[in-house]
């Protein structure tokens, strides 16, 4: 039996969808707008291994040695397809320089990442969503109100 709170994991994935939909209107002109596009694309890649581990703890898939292994494991378990893995790991990728080494952030990658794989973003909910219709024998912590 697997236990997924689908309360909390619908919540992160509306914020996700919330945050990556106001990319759309996007640009960087200023210091402003690149420290915003910093601050998103950094909620964007915490949602996804947010709700990549919430995946994974829910339906014991094998356990993430990395970041990296977060979104291998959704590919290899069918939430995410192979040919997509790329895209996210090219976002997961960028984490440690959102985080570590922000003095050297570079903005025209993260737009350039965003821009050229923002219809697959746009589908990550989506596409948790099939996957948790279609797996059965799921026991939800908590129902989905």
């Amino acid at each position: 039996m697997y236990f997924v709170d689908m309360n909390r994991l619908n919540s992160k994935l509306n914020f996700y969808d919330q945050k990556l939909s106001l990319y759309r209107e996007f640009e960087c002109k200023t210091e402003y707008d690149k420290l915003a596009l910093e601050r998103l694309a950094h909620v964007l890649i915490e949602s996804i291994l947010d709700i990549g581990n919430m995946m994974i703890d829910g339906f014991v898939m094998r356990d993430p040695g990395s970041y990296a292994d977060i979104i291998s494991i959704l590919v290899d378990e069918k939430v995410l397809k192979e040919e997509e893995e790329e895209a996210y790991q090219s976002i997961i990728h960028i984490r440690r320089n959102l985080i570590s080494d922000y003095e050297t952030v570079n903005h025209m990658s993260i737009q350039e990442i965003l821009d050229k794989n923002y219809r697959i973003y746009e589908q990550f909910s989506r596409k948790v969503r099939h996957y948790l219709a279609e797996e059965t024998g799921v026991a939800n912590t908590f129902t989905d109100s």
